[in-house]
């Protein structure tokens, strides 16, 4: 087992997908914990910021931890707040945008494809 705290992984700035305000921890991965099968990352859209629509081969499960924001695909937008969970299939065009006055932060885990 391998602990620490989310502030230990270097926080990156999002620029893919018109992304602005908008940063990325990837707090458990392969290369670093051994994780065999997944991912965990942690996103955190400024207001105003967003990531923008965009879509790839792994499914995306999402919990939101703190914000208002919005979730769009190409024909529907969903309003999330802290404690909403979001499922993304594979495929799917996908983007966010915070639409509130405080950091929207959410867990994002992804599978390796390998």
């Amino acid at each position: 087992m391998k602990k620490k705290h989310y502030t230990d992984e270097e926080e990156l700035q999002v620029t893919d997908y018109e992304s602005t305000g908008t940063t990325v921890r990837w707090l458990i991965t392969r290369e670093k914990e051994g994780a065999p099968r997944y991912a965990l990352r942690r996103f955190e859209i400024q207001p105003e910021g967003q990531i923008g629509l965009h879509e790839h081969p792994q499914e995306h499960e999402i919990y939101c931890l703190n914000g208002k924001g919005e979730v769009f695909t190409s024909k529907d937008k969903f309003d999330i707040i802290k404690d909403d969970v979001l499922y993304v299939p594979p495929e799917e065009k996908h983007g966010y945008k915070n639409t509130g006055n405080e950091p929207l932060v959410f867990l994002c885990i992804i599978p390796y494809l390998d």
